[in-house]
């Protein structure tokens, strides 16, 4: 099964302090989709923000604007930026790039 780590690599250069009491790489599934297909783009990076906001300090079931604030993050935008460059698919990125984080917020 194909995965890429978010976090490790994107935590670098900045960590917050909520990032540092967490742990700093999610591995993310990729094996089952086919990302040559917009739908299974989408769906990658749904899972990418899943594991960004996991990696920054929140939860998918983290209240609403805390999630917000951890979009609006340096460290989201950076793990975000570098998972979406780690998978080297030339969909996904169009789609990251079309949507930005925007995205995530859908």
């Amino acid at each position: 099964m194909k995965s890429i780590l978010l976090g490790a690599l994107a935590l670098a250069l900045i960590v917050p302090a909520a990032a540092q009491a967490r742990e700093e790489s999610v591995a993310v599934r990729t094996g089952d989709l086919s990302l040559s297909r917009q739908a299974d783009a989408q769906r990658l990076l749904r899972r990418l923000d899943r594991a960004a906001l996991d990696v920054c300090g929140a939860s998918i079931s983290s209240v609403r604007e805390v999630q917000a604030a951890i979009r609006a993050s340096d460290c989201y935008a950076q793990a975000m930026d570098q998972a979406v460059a780690q998978v080297g698919s030339p969909a996904v990125s169009d789609l990251y790039r079309q949507r930005g984080q925007a995205y995530a917020a859908r």
